[in-house]
């Protein structure tokens, strides 16, 4: 067999190989690769990249969780939904200018990540811009800072992006469940 008949025939064959593996999927208005049926979110685990390789951090400050600012922080958060925010704990805490972003826990709530705003010398949480639960099967950081950036648009875009989310915390590792052709019921 000549050679650029066996390399035009490796790479027709390479392509359907592939294609019978992967293929992408539209969920939540985004696309979603899915390798022999399970999601992969290729899109947020470039810009979770292309966000590491281009830090602009300089104007946000990570604050000590005993600070004045954290403990007013965690003061307002307490008393956002009483009585199941009454226990929170501060995991993290950034600000910048009059803003800051807080990660908290809970005894009996999921963990959130919540954006505030200094207004007169006291914090006030934006309702709309607090997240907690899973962002399955979308990546955590990439999936919580867009949810943010909507939410809060006027929020630093400095801040927003410099906030380390933890994958952990905001990730399942359960797969959905698959029907089975012709019965409707997962696999």
């Amino acid at each position: 067999m000549k050679r650029h008949v066996a390399g035009t025939l490796l790479g027709v064959l390479g392509f359907f190989i592939t294609d019978s593996h992967i293929d992408w999927v539209r969920h939540d208005d985004r696309l979603l690769m899915e390798i022999n049926g399970l999601p992969v979110d290729a899109q947020g685990w470039v810009a979770e990249r292309w966000r590491q390789l281009h830090p602009d951090c300089g104007a946000v400050r990570t604050e000590a969780i005993g600070s004045p600012a954290a403990q007013a922080v965690l003061h307002t958060i307490e008393q956002h939904s009483p009585p199941d925010s009454l226990n929170a704990q501060l995991l993290q805490l950034h600000r910048q200018a009059d803003w800051a972003v807080a990660e908290v826990g809970f005894q009996t709530l999921n963990p959130s990540i919540v954006v505030l705003q200094q207004v007169q010398g006291h914090w006030r949480i934006l309702d709309g811009a607090v997240w907690s639960g899973s962002t399955s099967p979308w990546l955590p950081a990439d999936f919580v800072r867009r949810y943010l950036q909507q939410q809060a648009p006027q929020m630093p875009e400095a801040l927003r992006v410099c906030v380390p989310i933890d994958a952990q915390r905001y990730a399942t590792t359960a797969t959905r469940p698959r029907a089975r052709p012709g019965t409707g019921v997962g696999a």
